[in-house]
């Protein structure tokens, strides 16, 4: 049991997770056989190499410039030639001797740390976090038998629908209770305004000081702007996570980051919501209904979930530990602060934290990699920890709710058997590895929605459909009348984007990697690939 994860992250887990990632990567050098002196001395000869070649090009730089400023100001062109050019061509001989010296050195170091960058794989970074947090274990690939799990037994929503995309998963549980990370594609309608603009001219008759009529041009620029629809893209990394407390009880809260905040400004900050609480119970009352605030008003006021449906299961959930732990991770300054969504729908909990959306789900092993020793190593400690503090705290929020850490009671309903062997997540996050020019309209101008869909199995070998959604982009004019300073209306165009529907259709083969064998493999994932 992780009783107050704010507080046991920087007591006990940073540093028990360090040392797990050192130990690792000291069992991957071992293994590797690599001579870390060797290639010490190799890359110092490297860099000074570099440095030297740095050096000679910066010098030859100027030797060259000043033989066209003397070009320039002297009429003796001939003679500078001729006293230049000999030191030009010895430094460019040089240049190419010490350009030559340090590729050698880096094709060298490069094969005194293959041996070592060819060990690494991208699941290193869960393996080590499942070492520091054992009850939290991850799966090879999101199993269909798991997400039936999730629906039938969490009230999971798989959100199929056609405005979103899953383009990354990871699956697992913690303490038996499933979750799933899912990193989504999103597709919604907006408005762009286009700006346009005309130059009109005209002349008028005026008297001049003298009384004498003359006249002139005057000039104005018009402008003018529509409005049209527009596709906007986006990502979203959410953590589903399924639990049997408060199972009929929905509620949602966004990110406040107050604890970016001053004590003072949260102090005024839980001031005004504990008015807005009292307005709240004193509305209740009037209604009969059967909202009622919790006696601990800071918690109330910075959890900020008043749309709960159910307070009898609200307060089964956040009993005074998990009240104090909420309000310790909202104000923490350990991790990311306050800066998650929490939305429960029954049985299933979505995280959403900011600093999660700009990570990858899985931690790329190509990241790790380099010529140099100590870069490796600097890299693989560097990421794994900051990748498990952004795990770690996307699950604090779930974790700081003690009943949310115990084993499901096992009276769950039993998962039927399916003819489909893949789920349609893992198979659309395939699909979204592959090759635009395989899946999507020849057309397509913008991004691509794509979506799956089961159509047989046999030999554990799914076919699948995958349908693309799109744009195609005509530009188009409109004119719009403006008035103008010269007493008359004119026609100011706007070029605009028209963007157009697209669709696709395609039908590929989704098995494990090893049962692929000669067919035409054109991307794979978490075990799995996807051929035509």
């Amino acid at each position: 049991m992780i009783y107050n994860p704010s507080e046991e992250y920087d007591s006990k887990f940073k540093r028990l997770h360090y040392e797990n990632t050192e130990k690792y990567f000291e069992e991957l050098v071992k293994k590797s056989g690599i001579k870390i002196d060797e290639n010490a001395k190799t890359v110092s000869q490297y860099e000074l190499s570099k440095d030297n070649l740095k050096k000679l090009k910066k010098k030859c730089f100027w030797w060259k410039f000043l033989r066209v400023i003397l070009c320039i100001t002297l009429i003796l062109i001939p003679i500078v030639i001729w006293k230049l050019n000999p030191i030009i061509k010895a430094l460019k001989k040089e240049i190419e001797i010490a350009d030559k010296k340090a590729d050698e050195l880096l094709e060298l170091s490069h094969n005194q740390t293959e041996s070592l960058n060819m060990l690494f794989y991208n699941r290193m970074a869960l393996e080590i976090i499942e070492k520091t947090i054992p009850a939290l274990t991850f799966s090879p690939l999101f199993s269909i038998e798991q997400e039936e799990n999730m629906r039938i037994n969490f009230d999971f929503e798989p959100e199929n629908s056609n405005e979103q995309s899953t383009i990354e998963v990871l699956s697992g549980n913690y303490n038996e209770n499933p979750f799933l990370f899912e990193n989504k594609l999103t597709h919604r309608m907006g408005e762009e305004t286009y700006h346009g603009s005309k130059t009109i001219y005209w002349t008028e008759a005026y008297v001049d000081g003298n009384g004498k009529t003359r006249t002139r041009t005057n000039s104005q620029t018009l402008t003018a702007s529509v409005t049209k629809p527009k596709p906007f893209y986006s990502t979203k990394l959410i953590l589903n996570y399924c639990a049997q407390g408060g199972p009929e009880l929905c509620f949602s809260r966004d990110a406040t980051n107050l604890d970016k905040k001053s004590e003072r400004a949260i102090e005024n900050y839980v001031k005004k919501g504990e008015k807005k609480l009292k307005k709240l119970n004193d509305k209740a009352l009037k209604e009969n209904s059967d909202f009622m605030s919790m006696s601990n008003t800071e918690f109330e006021v910075l959890f900020d979930a008043l749309d709960r449906t159910d307070e009898v299961q609200y307060r089964t959930l956040f009993t005074p530990l998990a009240q104090t732990n909420m309000v310790d991770l909202i104000l923490s300054k350990t991790g990311y602060g306050d800066d998650f969504n929490f939305i429960k729908k029954k049985r299933t909990n979505k995280i959403i934290s900011n600093h999660s959306q700009s990570r990858s789900i899985i931690l790329s092993s190509e990241s790790y990699k380099s010529y140099s020793f100590e870069k490796i190593k600097e890299n693989f400690i560097k990421q794994n920890t900051e990748f498990f503090k952004a795990v770690y705290f996307d699950f604090a929020p779930l974790l700081a709710i003690p009943i949310y850490q115990e084993r499901p009671v096992h009276s769950l309903k039993p998962i039927p058997e399916f003819m489909q062997t893949y789920s349609l997540k893992e198979t659309e996050a395939l699909a979204n590895k592959i090759d635009s020019s395989y899946t999507v309209h020849p057309e397509t101008k913008t991004e691509a929605i794509l979506k799956s869909s089961f159509i047989r199995s046999e030999n554990q070998t799914d076919e699948i459909n995958i349908s693309s959604f799109s744009y195609d982009i005509e530009k188009r004019t409109d004119y719009v009348s403006v008035y103008g300073q010269d007493g008359r209306w004119h026609s100011v165009p706007v070029e605009w984007d028209e963007y157009i529907p697209l669709e696709s259709s395609n039908n590929f083969f989704v098995c494990k990697t090893e049962l692929a064998k000669e067919k035409n493999i054109i991307a794979q994932g978490n075990g799995l690939c996807i051929y035509n």
